[in-house]
């Protein structure tokens, strides 16, 4: 019942430093039509998926263009930003090199073409199955995403692992029956103290961690 199987990560501020890309991204959009969107008020909204974000930012009324063409213009904004970069935390490789024998996950609230445009190949060759906010109806922090994976993966949800930077990770695993791990990251979608009060099982501030944290959950169980 206790044995971790599977270990699902989130991807943007876990696995690749890319949430502050995705929040100039935002920024230089509205800089396109003459206005100014404040880092804060972005960065607020940085745990949701874009089509969230048009709608919280009232974009439709503001900029005065449809969803389509907002998630279009603020994609090549943000591929712009993000090619050529190296955007993997150093303590991405340490750690899956640790997790073998574990059935590795990819969940993000990113699209499909995001996640490959985002991912450098070295690192979802390192993953059995990834799945996107293009494979499902609910992102996180609806458990549909996590579900799936796990059926992809092969395992039960009590028997996997969430790792996450962000508060929706939290609740997606919880409501999915899985373990809740955060990973506290400077740049990462959700502040330490966001994260203390969604209670997750541990907060871990590297990847590092990651290994040790897994045994003792299941020493736990």
């Amino acid at each position: 019942m206790g044995k971790i199987k599977a270990v699902i990560f989130d991807l943007d501020g876990t696995l690749i430093d890319t949430i502050p890309l995705h929040e100039k991204s935002f920024i230089r959009l509205f800089e396109l039509f003459g206005l100014r969107l404040g880092k804060k008020m972005i960065k607020k909204y940085m745990r949701l998926n874009t089509e969230e974000i048009y709608k919280k930012l009232n974009a439709k009324k503001t900029l005065k263009i449809e969803m389509e063409e907002f998630l279009e213009l603020r994609r090549r904004i943000y591929y712009s930003l993000i090619r050529g970069r190296k955007t993997v935390f150093r303590d991405v490789f340490p750690c899956l090199k640790r997790l073998k024998g574990y059935r590795l996950g990819i969940a993000t609230n990113s699209s499909r073409r995001t996640l490959k445009q985002s991912a450098p190949r070295e690192l979802l060759e390192k993953f059995g199955k990834t799945i996107s906010f293009s494979d499902v109806q609910k992102a996180k922090p609806d458990p549909e995403m996590l579900l799936k994976l796990a059926k992809k993966l092969g395992t039960k949800p009590e028997n996997c692992a969430v790792a996450g930077d962000s508060v929706m990770d939290v609740r997606a695993a919880k409501k999915a029956g899985m373990k809740a791990i955060s990973i506290y990251r400077k740049t990462g979608a959700s502040g330490r103290k966001e994260l203390e009060k969604e209670k997750p099982l541990f907060i871990a501030e590297s990847l590092c961690e990651l290994p040790k944290i897994i045994g003792k959950i299941e020493k736990q169980n």
